[in-house]
């Protein structure tokens, strides 16, 4: 069967930060910055956007690889693929990485893709 989406327990578990990612309580679940970010954000004015965006996209990749293994051709996720680095410059390197998804014409549900 393919598979075109991820849990938010196989989010949390392919994270570094394991089971401090994603908090249950009555509101629902709540992804907690400060865990991704390793920076206490003290109000909504804070900045590190950037840093919590790329780390939490690295995490859907690293739990994509992990729910592939196994999967064949034609049936693995393929929503996240590897990160582009470029070469060092100037003690910086550029990194872009991609959220690729299939939105269906006429109906709701945003999906992942397939290969």
């Amino acid at each position: 069967m393919a598979i075109n989406d991820l849990t938010w327990q196989q989010l949390e578990n392919a994270s570094t930060i394991g089971n401090l990612l994603i908090v249950d309580n009555s509101q629902g679940l709540l992804l907690r910055l400060s865990a991704l970010t390793g920076a206490i954000s003290i109000d909504k004015n804070s900045s590190g956007v950037v840093q919590a965006m790329y780390k939490l996209r690295e995490y859907c990749a690293n739990a994509q690889n992990q729910v592939n293994v196994g999967a064949s051709i034609g049936e693995r996720f393929a929503a996240f693929p590897n990160s582009v680095t470029g070469t060092a410059i100037n003690g910086y390197v550029t990194c872009s990485g991609q959220i690729i998804t299939r939105i269906p014409v006429s109906t709701n549900g945003i999906l992942g893709a397939i290969n």
